[in-house]
């Protein structure tokens, strides 16, 4: 799902120099007014040693202040705060879920009206148990009303058979009257990719690969379509000069994901 951008709050985020120098304005305007000279304000001086501690203090609580307020809203709420989110939703936290999972998970449901039976509704309904990731939702695979749902685990696994028949039961409730559900584990589609890899001399060879990794894995969520030069372009992170001999699943063309298949990645690096 796309990300929100959190709201730039530039008059939030003064640093202690910046206050201080503002107290030390209206100082030297208060005393023009009076007809006096001006205090000395600088650095050592007595005013400067009484004030700046309090400017640092105020450019702390506007900080804490941005953060407050950042937390009503759903999109940047994390911790407690996203747990409070999810109370006003209906949909508490489910075990070890993290804060993005939830949270994308919650942005699902408010975006979403309770519905009738449809794929989407199904797909919401496996996300809400305890321990499923992710869930795809196929109409009609073995006959007109049947509904076939194959889940994944937190990290993004197919999950166990027994697990799915747990999911099942737990979705009886929801289920639509005279639809036959069927929960499964997802299939795997492996995603091969092979690479020869040209390293700067003062890198880590394996957490270069490490770095790679997840930021192909990263891509990989949610995706139907797996294109080659996408790919090849993550291989760029810090410490690659250049890359060689790249292969995706053996070859150079996009891949198409089965809808009811989760892709797992089988990284092949040569440095």
């Amino acid at each position: 799902m796309a990300t929100l951008e959190k709201p730039e709050m530039p008059i939030l985020r003064e640093t202690p120099d910046q206050i201080y120098q503002r107290i030390a304005n209206r100082m030297a305007d208060l005393a023009r007014q009076r007809g006096e000279t001006p205090p000395a304000t600088d650095e050592g001086e007595l005013f400067y040693d009484l004030l700046y501690p309090i400017a640092a203090e105020i450019s702390e609580q506007q900080q804490l202040l941005e953060y407050a307020f950042l937390q009503g809203f759903l999109p940047w709420a994390d911790g407690e705060y996203l747990d409070a989110h999810g109370y006003l939703l209906g949909l508490p936290r489910n075990t070890n879920e993290t804060d993005d999972a939830y949270r994308e998970r919650l942005l699902i449901r408010a975006r979403t009206e309770e519905g009738n039976g449809r794929r989407s509704d199904y797909e919401r309904w496996a996300r809400n148990v305890d321990g499923v990731g992710g869930a795809i939702a196929v109409e009609k695979e073995r006959h007109d009303v049947s509904i076939d749902v194959y889940i994944t685990d937190t990290a993004g696994q197919p999950v166990t058979e027994s697990f799915a028949k747990q999911v099942r039961t737990a979705m009886e409730d929801v289920r639509i009257a005279g639809h036959d559900l069927q929960v499964h584990p997802a299939e795997i589609f492996p995603v091969t990719v092979s690479v020869r890899l040209i390293l700067r001399k003062d890198v880590v060879a394996s957490e270069v690969i490490a770095a790679i990794t997840n930021r192909i894995n990263d891509y990989l969520k949610g995706r139907s379509a797996i294109l080659y030069k996408l790919i090849g372009a993550l291989f760029l992170v810090d410490g690659v000069e250049d890359y060689d001999d790249y292969l995706l699943n053996g070859g150079t063309e996009n891949l198409e994901k089965p809808l009811k298949a989760v892709p797992v990645l089988i990284l092949e690096a040569i440095t």
